[in-house]
């Protein structure tokens, strides 16, 4: 591996969280004082592949054979993600984003797109059971697949015109192509270069793809459409303050129904019902809105929620640390809660991959945040 671009790669993914509010804010200054750039969608789908497609070797399918050991654990997760998740970000939606649609569907759509390779980082690093993630990560992505299509317009009301088949065909576009070539490139590495390689290259795709995040980040902040965001500073206050009571009741109510299982497969279930895949969000959102005049809007609710899913994460391993109670019944926190030392490594780690802004851990970790 060459090790300039494995520098280069770690710089960005060590520095993700404020090399994002960077780019956000030099974007928006080109869209202010230079006019910005008109929405091009052969740039931004070549950027949203330069996102997703370097995730996606991080993510092993065969994992989905896991689930027959946790169905209590994933279904528990699919409950909180599909039914209690949605419904929490409609009605804020509803309560405060009544005059901006577009601000609602941009919650709505994270709403809808749960766990990433974050989730198997915090799960690992609080000690809990990395299995019961990856299972509960592999069954998200197919709900979402199958799921979206229907549920996104359905949800969003007139704020979304697309048809449920217009939005598969972007989900197969954003999700299906990279996730087959994803995997044909990681069996490909694996055969040619053996396994100790591929584990070694794996903060290498995670850069990339945080580097892929960036650029998609930048062109749309740069949009000629954007100087709405300038002129009005006091949206970022209303953007973060229902991602705070989003993400509150999701940590919240995933660490209740945690209660009733084991430790480490309580923490699974909690990292899997609240982390949000927010770079696959951006991916589907840039082809599924275009160069409407409220895909800024949406695309600024997505970039925002970086800033409050990273610190959630960390606060919420940090309490079960300090708190000294573990999540479940009869679980002891000294036998297998986090370790200071731990959380302290999932913090310096939460900004390796984009969709909650970190890389996914141990050997068989998914897709980013």
């Amino acid at each position: 591996m060459n090790p300039k671009l494995v520098k280069s790669v770690g710089f960005v993914s060590k520095h993700l969280t404020p090399l994002i509010f960077a780019v956000m804010l030099l974007g928006l200054a080109n869209s202010y004082f230079f006019g910005g750039i008109a929405f091009n969608i052969i740039i931004c789908a070549a950027a949203s592949f330069l996102m997703i497609y370097p995730m996606f070797i991080n993510l092993r399918i065969e994992d989905i054979a896991e689930v027959r050991h946790y169905g209590g654990a994933v279904a528990t997760s699919v409950v909180l993600n599909f039914l209690v998740s949605p419904a929490i970000a409609w009605g804020l939606g509803k309560l405060f984003f009544a005059d901006q649609p577009a601000l609602a569907l941009g919650l709505l759509l994270i709403s809808l797109i749960p766990t990433s390779g974050m989730t198997a980082t915090w799960t690992e690093l609080a000690k809990g059971d990395l299995k019961a993630a990856l299972s509960i990560i592999a069954v998200s992505l197919i709900l979402i697949v199958v799921g979206l299509p229907v549920a996104l317009p359905l949800l969003a009301g007139p704020a979304l015109s697309a048809t449920p088949l217009f939005i598969f065909q972007r989900i197969l576009l954003v999700i299906i192509i990279p996730l087959i070539l994803g995997d044909l490139t990681r069996r490909s590495i694996v055969q040619k270069k053996g396994q100790q390689y591929y584990k070694a290259s794996k903060p290498v795709f995670s850069g990339l793809s945080s580097t892929g995040l960036l650029v998609v980040l930048f062109l749309i902040m740069s949009l000629n459409t954007n100087k709405l965001l300038i002129s009005n500073p006091a949206l970022v206050l209303r953007g973060l303050g229902p991602l705070v009571l989003y993400y509150g009741a999701m940590f919240g109510l995933s660490s209740l129904a945690a209660r009733w299982f084991s430790y480490p497969v309580g923490v699974a279930v909690t990292y899997g019902s609240s982390v949000r895949y927010l770079a696959l969000a951006l991916g589907i959102a840039i082809p599924l809105l275009g160069n409407s005049s409220d895909s800024g809007l949406v695309v600024f609710v997505v970039a925002l929620a970086f800033f409050v899913q990273v610190p959630f994460s960390s606060l919420y391993a940090r309490w079960i640390t300090r708190s000294g109670r573990a999540l479940t019944h009869g679980a002891s926190l000294g036998a297998t809660g986090a370790s200071p030392a731990g959380i302290a490594a999932a913090d310096k780690s939460a900004a390796l991959a984009p969709a909650g802004a970190g890389s996914s851990g141990g050997a068989h970790s998914g897709g980013k945040a």
